[in-house]
């Protein structure tokens, strides 16, 4: 068993995960929970999250569509990690705005990241814990992730 995986796999991985983050960003807009009404407009909210959810599936492709139970287990374990860090990536334009911007653009972006990133991780969540449409899409985008991944490596599905 090795560490390195395919790039393709790591390719597939991002695109498929920024599908999945975009389709959960359209339920949340759409049928969201009680903080839907404070997000973005769902063209926005679309963009940034198929960003942050695809640089999330490419820093994590290794984790999704391992063999057996224990990749199951694996990508169980990862798609909340993947949904975490995919929001605070996809809330750091939202943030940028507002930074202080006296420490040039890595200070502006520190400050950006601190600031939005745990109200990404907030909406995201909050929509996923009250509305059952969210959650659906959801994990229905990991099973996805998996299977589809699982196939790639060339695994018995």
């Amino acid at each position: 068993m090795t560490c390195f995986i395919q790039p393709s796999i790591r390719m597939h991985s991002a695109i498929l995960t920024g599908i999945g983050g975009g389709a959960t960003a359209q339920a949340m807009s759409l049928w969201g929970g009680d903080l839907a009404r404070f997000l973005p407009p769902t063209w926005l909210l679309t963009l940034t999250a198929v960003f942050g959810a695809a640089c999330a599936g490419a820093i994590l492709a290794s984790a999704l569509g391992r063999s057996g139970l224990i990749g199951v287990v694996i990508c169980i374990l990862a798609w909340p990690v993947a949904t975490a860090l995919g929001a605070a990536i996809a809330a750091v334009p939202f943030g940028l705005s507002g930074a202080d911007m006296r420490y040039g653009v890595a200070g502006g972006f520190v400050t950006a990241m601190t600031e939005a990133a745990p109200l990404g991780l907030l909406a995201v969540g909050d929509g996923i814990t009250t509305s059952w449409v969210v959650a659906a899409v959801w994990v229905l985008s990991a099973a996805l992730v998996h299977v589809v991944l699982r196939v790639e490596r060339q695994v018995s599905i």
